[in-house]
């Protein structure tokens, strides 16, 4: 059994979607919904001791966090310093699984999150529309917003064969071999 740890409702419908996609069956899986990045990082968060109990059924765990924005005023923001923080995580935990994890960001990975790595996906003419659509725009319009907006109301917006998608699949069928 592979446990993904998750921040919210939005991480764990795409990863149902996309384990559905490689044909992964729910039976093999569970999902915690820790209710933010914030929460992941906290040792002290309840759900760590339903994963601890659970560890005679779980063989491996499966972190996805959002890398954020390093700006951000908030601890814990921007690629490497989730990275860091991911790392020293997996090793307070002290659970004897295999633990591996996802950053979600844009392709520089400095920053970003779920919406921002499934927007990077989209037709080029549809990416270009968008941009246009930020620049004329006088406020600022973030990732989740743009998604949120334009594409969480299509069911499957998304090709998963698209080569942004390699690495996070290559990573979950490495998790269920």
């Amino acid at each position: 059994m592979v446990t993904f740890i998750v921040e919210g409702d939005s991480d764990k419908d795409f990863f149902i979607d996309f384990l559905t996609e490689l044909g992964i069956t729910k039976d093999r899986y569970k999902i915690k919904i820790f209710n933010g990045k914030d929460n992941i990082f906290k040792l002290s968060c309840p759900l760590y001791d339903e994963i601890e109990n659970e560890l005679d059924i779980i063989n491996k765990i499966f972190i996805a966090v959002d890398a954020d924005d390093p700006k951000d005023k908030s601890p814990i923001r921007g690629y490497e310093e989730t990275q860091k923080h991911l790392n020293n995580l997996i090793k307070d935990l002290e659970f004897d699984v295999f633990i591996d994890y996802f950053i979600f960001s844009d392709k520089d990975k400095n920053r970003g999150f779920l919406e921002t790595f499934l927007l990077s996906v989209i037709e080029d003419e549809q990416k270009e529309c968008i941009d246009n659509f930020r620049e004329c725009y006088k406020y600022e319009l973030s990732d989740k917003w743009v998604y949120n907006t334009f594409y969480k109301q299509k069911k499957y917006p998304f090709d998963f064969s698209h080569p942004n998608f390699d690495e996070l699949k290559q990573k979950l069928i490495n998790l269920f071999e």
